[in-house]
């Protein structure tokens, strides 16, 4: 007996005694084994096929955001994508005029920095445009009254040829030719119509008709500004929206100079040297800009 043996407590020393008796294998057999291990690991792989996880959920959720997406765009989009389709636009930018033959044959010409829409059906069942800044108008006679809206009011007529400037809060109309019934929006009286006839004009100071001051009145249809105690500022405003160019008034001071006179306006230069005299004022040009001062 070894010194191991003799060392054992007397119930470990059974233990030993019995295993000594066991015939052990010591030739294991790896293949077998591995042959187990795969076996094992092909039937969780089938068992983790059975299992299908529920994607539903997970594919739901994106296409309701991209949903809710295309329906958010449609709703911003759904003004502008009807106003294209039902509707025509007409836009004259700065330094640049617009002529229109509506279908009843009247001819409407936009003026420098103005737009005009009307429906595509128009003079089906009715002729109504909506203006935004100036517009000269020579109105074929219709079976309906020729209506322009703009945001100061509204204007009827039935065949006439007749001139809106309506910028802000600013509105002017000038009958050349027939008669026009304004309907003014004015929040400080009650609004009322307003008849004005050929070779008169209105604006919205006191809506009450005074005739033009020149017989090519409004001047912009013949290449003229005509000026009738007419703001320093908005004659430059005038002129800025012709040629297109930036004018700055150098001192407030000039802001209430007012001018009278009739000035051909063809040549930029030409203008800007008779506006000087006309004001008693002189003019630099400076980084792209003209300055008086």
């Amino acid at each position: 007996m070894s010194t191991f043996e003799n060392k054992l407590p007397d119930d470990l020393k059974i233990i030993w005694d019995l295993t000594n008796k066991l015939k052990i294998d010591n030739t294991l057999d790896t293949s077998d084994a591995w042959m187990r291990l795969e076996q094992r690991l092909d039937i969780k792989q089938d068992v983790i096929s059975k299992i299908k996880p529920r994607k539903s959920y997970s594919l739901i959720q994106p296409r309701l955001i991209y949903a809710f997406s295309i329906l958010f765009i449609f709703i911003l989009l759904a003004p502008t994508i009807y106003d294209k389709i039902f509707n025509i636009s007409v836009y004259a930018d700065r330094g640049t005029q617009k002529e229109i033959i509506l279908a009843d044959g009247t001819i409407v010409t936009i003026n420098a920095e103005s737009s005009m829409k009307y429906n595509r059906d128009y003079n089906a069942e009715s002729r109504i445009v909506n203006l935004y800044g100036e517009g000269y108008f020579q109105v074929e006679k219709g079976n309906s009254p020729f209506i322009v809206n703009t945001r100061n009011g509204s204007v009827t007529v039935l065949g006439t040829k007749f001139n809106i400037n309506s910028r802000n809060d600013m509105i002017e109309i000038v009958v050349n030719e027939g008669a026009i019934s304004f309907f003014p929006i004015d929040e400080t009286k009650q609004s009322q119509n307003v008849i004005v006839k050929k070779g008169y004009y209105i604006d919205n100071q006191t809506f009450s008709p005074r005739v033009i001051p020149h017989s090519e009145y409004p001047g912009w249809i013949h290449d003229k500004l005509i000026l009738n105690k007419t703001n320093l500022e908005n004659v430059c405003n005038q002129i800025e929206r012709k040629f297109d160019v930036n004018i700055v008034l150098d001192s407030n001071q000039l802001n209430s100079i007012s001018i009278t006179g009739v000035i051909d306006a063809k040549d930029l230069d030409e203008v800007l040297t008779t506006l000087a005299i006309l004001s008693q004022r002189s003019y630099r040009f400076e980084e792209e800009t003209y300055i008086f001062y």
